[in-house]
């Protein structure tokens, strides 16, 4: 099995993935948040840092673009290509914002089927020319369900490298239940084919592992996100209980505990703890002022907080941090007073 990490915007640039991949490698391939054609024929300063190889050294990366222009899209793989040597690229079709969706972008590409394979048709053969590959992340849909199969179908066309699936609808942005029965079309579709098939969606800890394994034993990687976010070790966590591949029985989960003993669970409140000072002192490093480092670390804080016992006082100190210090102190109380789950 492979293990990726998906892409958050605003969250999941290079300092983070750097300092993620420092005190937990073990993630196969990163995703990059997606990059968006523009007027001006170059990345921006915070894209070109963000996929700079000498910024993302040890670790795989794939940069991600969203576009709904063939030739938009293949003017920044070939950029990538070029100027940054990278040889695959990502389509973002998943994207739920509104703001995106309104513009034909990520999820919202999903509702013109017809542009859309014309769009994969140019994009496919352009970049196969330039000895380039494409893997697409998807939604299954924009409005319902009903949509996937003729999306599939498109899907099924193309060489891709590989088919990531968010099996939701645009509409339902992260709520309510993976929709299982639309990957499982998909599942069957590509038992055969040469492109591989990765599932993604509310994979929060080895028990949603194990179930996605269950119903799904023949896929060959799983993409995580806000899991990784809320529990940075939950690749590792997942990778140390598997044997040949597949997880132990069932029966085996009944018995689950996350640390051997309690100077374990207290050695990795205390690599959490060190996560979140590599990445302050990065960010303090390239941004002018504080307040933007707050921000950043107040975003961060309100995944990792929900792996904690009792997070609500501290998580309420740190929304109410005017000051750094204020909320640093907040942050190390946790670490220090709350055990993980």
């Amino acid at each position: 099995m492979k293990y990726y990490f998906a892409p958050l915007e605003g969250i999941t640039g290079y300092i983070y993935r750097q300092a993620h991949h420092m005190f937990y490698p073990g993630i196969d391939r990163y995703f990059t948040p997606f990059i968006v054609p523009k007027e001006k024929k170059y990345l921006s300063t915070k894209e070109r840092n963000d996929v700079l190889p000498e910024h993302n050294k040890g670790f795989d990366v794939i940069p991600q673009i969203m576009a709904n222009k063939s030739e938009e899209f293949i003017r920044i793989a070939r950029m990538l290509n070029q100027e940054y040597g990278y040889m695959e690229v990502n389509l973002n079709l998943g994207c739920p914002s509104k703001t995106v969706v309104s513009k034909g972008r990520g999820s919202g590409f999903l509702s013109y089927p017809e542009k859309l394979k014309a769009f994969l048709d140019i994009t496919v053969n352009k970049l196969e020319l330039y000895g380039m590959k494409l893997s697409v992340k998807t939604r299954i849909g924009k409005n319902n369900a009903e949509e996937f199969p003729q999306l599939l179908e498109i899907f099924e066309q193309f060489p891709l490298s590989e088919l990531i699936i968010h099996p939701r609808i645009q509409a339902d942005f992260y709520n309510y239940k993976p929709n299982l029965e639309a990957f499982a079309m998909a599942n069957e579709a590509y038992e055969n084919k040469e492109s591989e098939l990765c599932y993604n969606g509310d994979i929060f800890n080895i028990m949603d592992y194990k179930k996605i394994c269950r119903i799904f034993p023949n896929i060959c990687s799983i993409m995580m996100g806000r899991g990784i976010l809320i529990n940075p070790m939950l690749a590792e966590e997942i990778k140390v209980r598997e044997n040949g591949g597949q997880l132990k029985k069932d029966s085996d989960l009944m018995n689950f505990r996350r640390f051997k003993d309690e100077e374990a669970e207290k050695a990795e409140r205390k690599r959490r703890y060190m996560l979140y000072r590599k990445l302050l002192d990065e960010y303090l490093n390239i941004m002018s002022g504080d307040k933007d480092v707050l921000f950043k670390m107040k975003e961060l804080w309100m995944y990792m907080c929900q792996d904690f016992t009792q997070p609500q006082k501290y998580m309420k100190k740190m929304k109410k941090a005017q000051r750094l210090a204020d909320f640093e102190q907040a942050a190390e109380a946790l670490c220090a007073e709350q055990r993980l789950l």
